[in-house]
């Protein structure tokens, strides 16, 4: 961010924390559960038994569908939920452990970005800002230099005096990313952050995410129930299902995979383009009577080379279906491909392209 150098940052915000290493556990859950108490019967269980590490400096994506547990998940880190059962480390402290006293100094390290914004209406862009470092107890001989800075950095310089009412959705949601920022927050918490947006503002929300993640160091946890969020801004993820984490790993292997777990497989498969679902399936199995086989372009060359040799193999091939896409580091995407001929040589022919990328048996 312009003008943010240690020196001036020292100068000016009370109680600045330390940063640690980067890659070093930020967060880290150890088999959490969280039980709602039920007038009769057995109580409701939001989140169950959850274990998961959340690293300094990434982009750590929580995804599922509505009632999945993920709100209930990210209100634990800075204290708003208790769990029931296991603990929850935040910064090196054990936040299921804390009272409301000592929750107050870690949460100024933990900025909150909300799904409906919840910006002062009876505030401006600036006033919103200032209201967060007022909160934090900055002296006001540096808020508003701090407010100038934060502005610049959400694209919202002219912005400033214009109340909530006057801006766009996407200018509201980067008002409330600077709200967040203003006490220089280690971890950032993005509930839903883009879910109340149309897709050219949340092109906008999760470009200023990157950055803040990119140029600030900050460490970000993103709640969503949108795959192309994930894809878009996440170095890992963890896909949650009626309270239980199902799948977690690198984005890249969750969208690259031919093949996920049954639970988390119907959730993946509503951002993934590039594989037939089972209408698009029936349809070409109409036209051709080849062998159906999904092959991963994760080493394009190395399938291209393969598919080259067809026909001295005595093998026949169409491309069916298929794309490429890409997550925040990497580029992905799978090729369904019709195989006709000997049995053998068809065999033999997959053995390769197995050796070139992975791949799956289209049975539906």
């Amino acid at each position: 961010m312009a003008g943010f150098h240690t020196s001036d940052r020292d100068a000016v915000t009370p109680g600045r924390h330390s940063e640690g290493a980067p890659g070093e556990p930020v967060i880290v859950f150890d088999h959490v559960s969280r039980v709602y108490a039920a007038k009769k019967g057995r109580g409701v269980t939001a989140v169950d038994d959850v274990s998961l590490t959340v690293n300094r400096g990434e982009v750590f994506g929580v995804i599922g569908f509505s009632g999945a547990g993920k709100s209930t998940l990210i209100r634990m880190i800075n204290g708003l939920e208790k769990p029931t059962s296991g603990t929850v480390t935040v910064l090196g402290q054990q936040v299921s452990h804390l009272s409301e006293a000592k929750l107050r100094p870690l949460r100024t390290r933990i900025g909150m970005v909300f799904q409906q914004f919840n910006l002062l209406t009876s505030r401006t862009a600036a006033g919103n800002i200032e209201f967060a470092l007022e909160t934090a107890g900055w002296p006001r001989s540096t808020r508003r230099a701090r407010v100038a800075e934060l502005l610049e950095f959400v694209g919202l310089a002219d912005k400033a005096k214009h109340y909530p009412e006057q801006l766009s959705g996407g200018q509201k949601q980067r008002v409330g990313i600077a709200r967040a920022l203003a006490a220089e927050p280690e971890i950032l918490l993005a509930d839903e952050a883009t879910s109340a947006l149309d897709p050219s503002t949340t092109h906008e929300v999760l470009s200023v995410l990157r950055r803040v993640n990119e140029e600030l160091g900050v460490t970000i946890v993103a709640i969503t129930h949108e795959m192309e969020v994930i894809r878009s801004i996440a170095d890992r993820v963890a896909v949650m299902d009626t309270g239980r984490v199902v799948e977690s790993g690198k984005v890249y292997d969750l969208f690259s995979r031919p093949a996920h777990s049954a639970d988390a497989a119907s959730f993946v498969a509503t951002a993934l383009k590039d594989r037939p679902n089972a209408e698009e399936v029936a349809r070409i199995r109409a036209r051709t009577e080849g062998r159906l086989i999904m092959v991963s372009l994760k080493d394009s060359a190395a399938v291209s080379a393969v598919l080259g040799t067809a026909s001295t193999r005595g093998v026949g091939f169409e491309i069916v279906h298929g794309g490429m896409s890409a997550t925040k580091d990497s580029a992905y995407g799978l090729l369904t491909v019709s195989l006709t001929g000997e049995a053998a040589a068809v065999d033999a022919f997959v053995a390769d392209l197995a050796g070139a990328g992975d791949v799956q048996e289209v049975h539906q």
